[in-house]
């Protein structure tokens, strides 16, 4: 690797200038079709190079060229000092940046660590006003109002930049590039996904076909495991599934991966939950990525809703300080609300333990004063007297007047001071047993502190009943019961919790994310993520589960096939469905978007097949099985009932599956350059507001869905039917399909599998069925089926497509004039 290449992506997106940034074939010589085989690590590790700076170039071309619509921060004061990089050995240009508080900017924005700004005099809107250019890398952020940056040059004093311009958010793609580069141990993983699998007791193995002969591979099925297994009713497919993952956990002579493929409704997600949660039970050290910040928060919450199910009701978060979801908590989309995501939430529980371990005000420090209270609270009492006494005495010295000082009794001041001090005791005795991992706390520890909380809640509820009476003293009846319910349940249940817990020394926020990340056994991060587990921090790890992987590019994988002490790699995905994203066509055709699932079926690795369908219902579900899976998906007993046979609207039209035609309109560009073809807008709208109609009159919620392969044609729809339709929330689908759609059999297969009870599919017959594409056999199944309709046999949806052609003759005219001579009907 020549020096050239072991520079960071930062400083190459740093040496393009604006002319480079505009040559969109800057790369173009240098891109090559990824290879299905690779002849060593190296060459797997340099081939991905040259697409992901063209990635990052396509990327930062567009920000360019809508610069003016970027968003936009200004900037209060810059202060600059050297610092050497980690990780390179040129010196880079790092500034503090001042931020002002923002002001009426269309378009605000609060800069990120990761995010790419250019710096500018002025707001800039257009090209040429970003000229000098000037790059800053975000990597620190200090709250709204300061970051720190590395600058792509040097500035003189006279300069004087105001705004900085949001272009790109670079974190991902810098973390697989360092992943490219990483010159340290190479992962003996790594190895075996770089051929073909040839079946030998020394390549990588695959689910359902090679048995491990390692001596004393027990598999590791304990009751309790089993147990789990059968609480969350799988099919045979998912059980086969699970278990085969578990039964090789154990073989570290040799390296697996293991496929599972799991078709639209199969029950991957739960699939996936129950085997985290097996392993959470085994103790196994395991990684679980997804693609982005949403596929791997709804994987953490399956897994807490299996988690919570399989758990008492009494310390429902017990160990869970044993599962870390790792990430930025923004990006994530995780608010202050989502109290079961941030039970396990790495920074929520860094800040957590940080309160709990305090030398000052923690756990230890916080019992003991409600010891103490509990103890001698007539005592407490009186000192709290005596000092309201001796205020009072110096404010009338100082006034020279009589001053009053209110005096609690002795009631009101129990009351106050214990559920102040019981309250502060009790959530810390929460926050101990749900973010302690499981070897730090017992569970025989756990139970005290449910009985201790138990026995403080007695408590508030006593004298929320009996504090204010005014007989509430020493010898009255109500006080003698207080002292023997304070003596003899609560201060004897708190008298028997651990004051000290046998952890190390914790005095910083990075020492307390090391002891959360090496006692955790499952670490959730996106893949990118994955690139922050350094050994250092969490230990060896055992196993990783890669979610969603076949919308993963195969790069990005590659930071969690490098994890220390990795041998295992489950891969869950469908690489019939939704691919990576790539914005550069010519990395697109180059392969740069295949995954790593998609590659190993390539070359032969067989993928165990999830093969029961719990979604649509069988009218929708026929023709994407036949068509992607080869019939091999069966209907679940659940969309087989004859309730779940939904009837929205009236005519044979409506049915669980109908292929509708339109026959008129055409496509139209507009304003923008996505086509739009009014005479379906129509339709669909038409259909829309009839649902909504019978919606109203049952009284029912109904769950729609439009899915449309044009921006276009969904911005006139949305502007069609506006706001007044937002009670119809995804059970039912109306797909729009046209040609720009054929050629993305992927995408149309997502399409044609959201659905659960109805799916409509609108489009033009002639232009399908000539398009050469699977659509045109769908039409020709439909008919074979009896699903084929004319939206003109329906009176309603003829009436709107008379209207829209009148609307787009009136606007080619300019005449409203035509309306007068022709009817509705006479549109036809």
């Amino acid at each position: 690797m020549d020096q050239n290449e072991k520079t960071s992506l930062v400083d190459r997106v740093f040496s393009w200038s604006i002319k480079d940034i505009l040559n969109k074939d800057l790369y173009k010589q240098k891109l090559k079709t990824v290879p299905d085989k690779f002849r060593s690590v190296d060459e797997y590790y340099q081939c991905f190079v040259p697409h992901l700076l063209v990635e990052a170039h396509t990327e930062l071309f567009s920000s360019f060229k809508s610069v003016s619509k970027s968003p936009v921060v200004q900037i209060r004061s810059m202060e600059t000092k050297m610092k050497q990089s980690r990780g390179t050995s040129s010196n880079k240009l790092v500034y503090d940046i001042n931020l002002k508080v923002a002001e009426s900017f269309s378009a605000k924005y609060q800069p990120k660590c990761g995010d790419l700004i250019a710096l500018t005099m002025e707001k800039p809107r257009r090209i040429d006003d970003l000229n000098p250019l000037l790059l800053g890398y975000v990597f620190s952020s200090d709250g709204d109002l300061k970051i720190s940056v590395h600058l792509s040059r040097s500035i003189s004093l006279v300069e004087n930049y105001r705004f900085g311009v949001f272009l790109m958010t670079l974190t991902t793609n810098t973390r697989i590039w360092n992943a490219l580069h990483n010159e340290a141990d190479i992962s003996t993983l790594i190895k075996s996904v770089l051929q073909a699998n040839t079946l030998g007791l020394n390549n990588v193995f695959v689910l359902g076909t090679e048995q491990c002969f390692c001596s004393g591979n027990d598999v590791e099925r304990s009751d309790l495991v089993l147990d789990i297994i059968r609480s969350t009713k799988l099919n045979s497919s998912q059980e086969a599934a699970i278990l085969g993952c578990l039964e090789t956990r154990k073989c570290n002579h040799k390296n697996s991966v293991k496929l599972i493929w799991g078709p639209p409704g199969t029950g991957k997600t739960k699939t996936v939950a129950t085997l985290l949660l097996s392993l959470l039970k085994l103790r196994c050290k395991t990684v679980v990525c997804a693609p982005t910040n949403t596929a791997i928060v709804q994987v953490a919450s399956r897994l807490l809703s299996v988690f919570k199910e399989n758990c008492s009701s009494e310390h429902a978060t017990y160990r869970l300080g044993n599962i870390v979801l790792s990430g930025n908590r923004d990006r994530m989309g995780i608010n202050k609300n989502d109290h079961v995501l941030l039970d396990v939430f790495l920074d929520e529980r860094i800040g957590k333990l940080g309160k709990l371990f305090s030398p000052f005000s923690g756990w230890m420090q916080r019992l003991e004063s409600l010891i103490q209270f509990l103890e001698n609270p007539e005592g407490k009492y009186e000192r709290h007297v005596y000092e309201l006494e001796e205020v009072e005495r110096m404010e009338e010295e100082v006034e020279r007047q009589e001053v009053v000082v209110n005096i609690p009794t002795f009631g009101e001041f129990v009351k106050k001071n214990f559920n102040s001090l019981s309250e502060e005791v009790d959530k810390r005795m929460v926050d101990l047993y749900t973010h302690l991992p499981k070897s730090y706390i017992s569970s025989q520890d756990v139970k005290k502190m449910i009985a201790s909380r138990q026995a403080l809640q007695r408590v508030r509820y006593f004298l929320q009943e009996n504090s204010s009476r005014v007989d509430f003293k020493e010898g009255n009846f109500k006080f003698d019961c207080f002292k023997r319910l304070i003596s003899v349940d609560c201060l004897a249940a708190l008298r028997l919790l651990p004051k000290r817990f046998e952890i190390p020394d914790m005095l910083e926020n990075e020492d307390i994310r090391k002891f959360c990340l090496q006692n955790a056994h499952i670490i959730l991060c996106t893949a990118s993520g994955a690139a922050e587990m350094n050994p250092e921090r969490t230990g060896n790890i055992e196993l990783l589960v890669v979610d969603e992987a076949a919308q993963l590019k195969e790069c990005e994988s590659v930071a969690a096939l490098q994890l220390k002490g990795l041998h295992h790699a489950i891969l869950i995905g469908d690489e019939f469905q939704l691919p990576a994203m790539v914005h550069n066509e010519m990395c697109e055709k180059a392969k740069f978007g295949r995954s790593l699932f998609e590659r190993l079926v390539l070359l032969g690795h067989n993928k165990h097949l999830l093969d029961v369908q719990y979604r649509m219902h069988p009218s929708i579900s026929r023709f994407p099985n036949k068509e992607f899976y080869g019939g091999r998906i069966k209907d679940a007993a659940n969309v087989q009932e004859s309730i779940y046979q939904k009837r929205f609207l009236q005519g044979n039209m409506f049915g669980s599956f109908s292929f509708i035609n339109v026959g008129r309109g055409k496509e139209e560009f507009g304003d923008g350059h996505s086509p739009k073809n009014m005479v379906e807008v129509a339709v669909i709208s038409e259909i829309i507001s009839n649902l909504f109609k019978v919606s109203s009159e049952r009284r029912m919620k109904m769950s729609v869905g439009v899915v449309s392969p044009y921006k276009g044609q969904v911005r006139a729809i949305q502007e069609r039917i506006g706001d007044k339709y937002s009670s119809l929330s995804g059970q039912l689908f109306t797909f729009e399909c046209s040609v720009g759609f054929l050629s993305n059999r992927q995408r149309a297969n997502v399409a044609l599998t959201r659905a659960r009870h109805c799916l409509w599919v609108i489009g033009n017959e002639t232009t399908l069925a000539l398009s050469g594409s699977f659509w045109a056999k769908m039409i020709s199944e439909s008919r074979t089926r009896g699903c084929f309709y004319d939206a003109a046999d329906e009176k309603n949806l003829r009436d709107a497509m008379s209207d829209a052609l009148l609307e787009d003759v009136s606007s080619s005219l300019g005449s409203l004039s035509i309306r007068s001579g022709y009817g509705r009907r006479n549109a036809w």
